[in-house]
């Protein structure tokens, strides 16, 4: 495993990290102590839990029990309900709460999804604020890739961004990194794994694969992104983590992944390098795409 600083906050955090949610067959608390258990095996230091999912939070707690807490990096991740407002209270008793779940005495970081940015009460950044100055969290920050959180990185509100980055990034998507890199904000990369490739309109069947659960294959109908399934010694899922683990400004790659042995293989990937000229061929497939829309 490779370890890259996160910012200004003096800690080395893994390559890849994991963001624990919702999963299948992840229903106690002695599921999550495990994978988290083979996570830290695998060298994976940073983890991120999602507030609302007690037995997470609880499982994570028990495995923290074993390591010392100096030694990882753990956020606290904050959802918003399009429903209401996401007032100060709510903010506070979801911090303390997770505090108190997961026995970590405080957050690296305190994250919140697009959503509940969206929905934040106009006291809410100024609460979270006092909540850093007393130590309950170090940094805040925001996920996703939508309006509000490229408002949020021009707001200068924020320590770290998290946002989706893979081998058919967009434009937009290095705009965003870079003017979140330019405001001296800390990165996270996620979703390296795109929902689906090539030059089809038909839509791509499901499989049981890397995360655990029913996704878009990514290969069906592949076109020029062929060359995934072709390169010896690699499958897909690895070319497409390796690449966005080439981006210099993340400090970590997040994962959702479900399965110690997708876990092992995919921190092996942290320690090698992209074959020769397939960085060539994903530039070349991406300018394909584009060119394909713009004459579509």
């Amino acid at each position: 495993m490779r370890y890259r600083p996160f910012g200004v906050a003096g800690k080395a955090v893994s390559a890849v990290s994991l963001l624990l949610r919702e999963a299948p067959n992840m229903s106690s608390p002695q599921a999550w102590r495990a994978l988290v258990f083979s996570a830290m095996e695998s060298g994976i230091n940073c983890f991120e839990v999602a507030a609302g999912l007690e037995v997470a939070a609880l499982g994570l707690g028990e495995a923290l029990k074993s390591v010392e807490r100096r030694l990882l990096f753990l956020s606290w991740r904050l959802r918003g309900d399009p429903r209401g407002v996401l007032t100060a209270q709510a903010i506070s008793h979801s911090i303390r709460g997770g505090l108190q779940k997961t026995g970590a005495g405080y957050f690296d970081l305190v994250m919140m999804d697009e959503t509940a940015y969206e929905t934040l009460a106009p006291d809410a950044l100024e609460h979270l604020a006092q909540l850093r100055s007393a130590g309950l969290c170090l940094q805040v920050g925001v996920a996703g890739d939508g309006a509000a959180v490229d408002e949020g990185i021009r707001s200068a509100a924020f320590d770290v961004a998290t946002t989706p980055f893979s081998i058919t990034s967009d434009w937009q998507a290095r705009r965003r990194i870079r003017e979140a890199s330019d405001s001296n904000m800390t990165l996270v990369g996620c979703e390296p794994f795109p929902g689906a490739l090539g030059r089809t309109n038909q839509a791509a069947p499901v499989r049981s694969g890397l995360l655990g659960r029913g996704r878009v294959e990514p290969l069906a109908g592949a076109g020029t992104y062929a060359f995934l399934n072709d390169t010896p010694g690699w499958t897909p899922d690895e070319i497409c983590l390796a690449y966005s683990l080439t981006e210099p400004s993340f400090a970590t790659v997040q994962l959702e992944i479900f399965r110690t042995e997708a876990i092992a293989r995919m921190a092996e990937v942290t320690d090698k390098d992209l074959p020769t000229g397939v960085a060539a061929q994903i530039e070349m497939a991406r300018f394909g795409e584009v060119a394909d829309r713009r004459r579509a």
